[in-house]
C-alpha cells in the first residue's frame, strides 16, 4: 500500500470513529509497551521530522518502553532557566493574547466563546486579559507555573477532542468551549489567575501534579489549597495541546512576544508587569 493510501485510510478511520473514540484508541496504543525494534525506528523518525534536540532530555530512546513515555519526557536539569518574575509556562507558540473586551465572552482570532460555556459555570473572577500557548507535537508537554500561585479550585470539564492547531481553531469558533479541559483557579501577587489546560485530538489525558483526577469523564469541582512556586511543574498533557492563561488585570496585553512566535519554557515575560513596582 502506497503512502497516500495509508494516509487516506488513517483519516477515514478517524472520521468514522469520531475524535473521542479515535483519540482513546491512539492513546491506548501509545501507552502500551512496544518492542524496541519497532518503537526505536519510529522515535528516530519522529525526532528527525520535528527537529527535536533529544540531548536536552532525560530519556534514552533505546530503552524507553512506549511512545507516551517518550512524549512526556523531562528536560535535563539546567536546560531551562526560570529567570524573571513572570515566565512562559510552556514550550510553545504564543498564538494570541490581549484584552477580554466583553466579560461575558472570550474572543480569539474571530472565535467567540461564552464565558459560562468556557468555564462550565459563571467564572468566580472577572478576567480582563488572556494569553494562549499552543504546544505542537515537537514541544515539551509539561506545564509549569508562570509565577508563584496558590491554586484553590480545580474544575474538570468533559468535552470533545478536536485538533487545536491554530488553523483548526480559526475554522471552528467554539472549539475551546467544546474540547475537554481542566480549569485551575488561583491567587497570586498579581491578582486572580485562571490556567486552562485544553485537551485535543489524541490528547484525552491531562495529568495534574496535585488533586484527584476523576476516573470518569464527568464534570467535577475540587476545592484545594496548593502553593506552586514559579517554574514548578503543574501537570502534563499526554500528547499535544494548549494552555490558556487568564488574569483579572490587563497585564497579558503587554506580553513581550510577537504573536505566532515559538518561545522556550521559562522565557522571561516580566516586562508584561511593567505597570507594577516589581
Amino acid at each position: 500500500m502506497g503512502i497516500f493510501e495509508r494516509i487516506l485510510r488513517f483519516w477515514i478511520i478517524k472520521y468514522i470513529l469520531g475524535p473521542k473514540s479515535f483519540s482513546a484508541i491512539i492513546g491506548f496504543i501509545s501507552g502500551r509497551d512496544i518492542p524496541k525494534w519497532l518503537l526505536r525506528p519510529f522515535l528516530k523518525f519522529y525526532i528527525w521530522k520535528y527537529d527535536i534536540n533529544i540531548e536536552e532530555f532525560e530519556i534514552d530512546i533505546n530503552t524507553v518502553p512506549s511512545f507516551t513515555e517518550f512524549f512526556i519526557r523531562k528536560f535535563k536539569p539546567g536546560k531551562r532557566i526560570f529567570a524573571g518574575n513572570f515566565v512562559s509556562p510552556a514550550e510553545s507558540i504564543v498564538t494570541d493574547y490581549g484584552y477580554i473586551e466583553n466579560e461575558k465572552h472570550l474572543e480569539v482570532k474571530g472565535m467567540i466563546c461564552k464565558m459560562n460555556d468556557f468555564f462550565y459555570e459563571t467564572p468566580p473572577y472577572n478576567f480582563k486579559s488572556f494569553a494562549i500557548f499552543y504546544l505542537s507535537p515537537a514541544d515539551y508537554h509539561r506545564v509549569h507555573a508562570p509565577f508563584d500561585i496558590t491554586i484553590n479550585k480545580i474544575v474538570y470539564i468533559p468535552g470533545d477532542l478536536y485538533s487545536v492547531k491554530p488553523k483548526t481553531v480559526e475554522k471552528k469558533d467554539t472549539l475551546y468551549c467544546d474540547n475537554r479541559r481542566v480549569v485551575l483557579y488561583g491567587d497570586s501577587n498579581y491578582g486572580k489567575v485562571g490556567i486552562i489546560l485544553v485537551g485535543a485530538l489524541i490528547v484525552g489525558k491531562i495529568v495534574l501534579d496535585f488533586g484527584n483526577r476523576p476516573k470518569s469523564r464527568k464534570y467535577k469541582v475540587e476545592e484545594v489549597n496548593v502553593e506552586i512556586s514559579k517554574g514548578e511543574e503543574i501537570g502534563r498533557f499526554e500528547l499535544g495541546s494548549t494552555v490558556i492563561l487568564l488574569m483579572e488585570d490587563g497585564y497579558l496585553v503587554n506580553l513581550p512576544v510577537e504573536k505566532g512566535k515559538h518561545i522556550l519554557l521559562g522565557t522571561d515575560l516580566s516586562s508584561a508587569f511593567k505597570k507594577l513596582p516589581i
